[in-house]
């Protein structure tokens, strides 16, 4: 079957039409958009200082001696804590002060391949390591195993320059004594 020439597409009328569907027009060009009854907040009202969510207490103090009938009472005296309000200096009002913790020095024996923070146990103090690194075990292993393949000329020699197949020797930076060697 072929379709109907132009002319006779033309007679019939189109198979839909917007009277059966309820489409508005489009909006003109003309009309204004409407306006927020309220405008944006501004910049100090959109970005404020949280409350800290852990606040320093102070640890409450024993009062002795609080009334003359019973002098040594033992009375705890709880201080008074706010939480997310700053004093006032001056008319502004100060921010919160952000320290980071000190470094807490590692154990000798949980040293890996990389520097660390230790208690030196000749010398009892507290530093960063100093750190070699030699080939070991795994080095030679490799080393071994490239040889077994037919690898000779120079290749058999990369496992010897591979940092991650090397042993790492901590020592301390202030006296030189050995601490631990992590091995691979």
């Amino acid at each position: 079957m072929e379709p109907p020439s132009y002319e006779e597409a033309r007679l019939h009328p189109p198979a839909l039409s917007s009277v059966g569907f309820n489409i508005p027009p489009p909006p003109s060009y003309d009309v204004s958009l409407h306006s927020p009854p309220t405008p944006p907040p501004t910049y100090g009202e959109a970005v404020t200082v949280q409350p800290d969510p852990f606040p320093v207490l102070t640890p409450p103090r024993v009062q002795t001696g609080v009334s003359s009938l019973s002098p040594n009472t033992g009375a705890i005296i709880h201080p008074t804590t706010q939480v997310g309000v700053s004093s006032a200096v001056s008319g502004r009002q100060t921010q919160p002060v952000v320290t980071q913790p000190q470094p807490v020095p590692v154990a000798v024996t949980f040293l890996r391949d990389v520097p660390a923070m230790v208690r030196c146990p000749y010398c009892h103090r507290v530093d960063t390591t100093k750190v070699t690194y030699l080939p070991g075990s795994a080095a030679w292993c490799m080393c071994l195993l490239i040889t077994m393949m037919g690898l000779i000329c120079g290749f058999c020699l990369i496992p010897f320059m591979v940092r991650s197949l090397q042993d790492a020797h901590h020592s301390c930076q202030h006296c030189g004594n050995h601490l631990h060697t992590y091995k691979r």
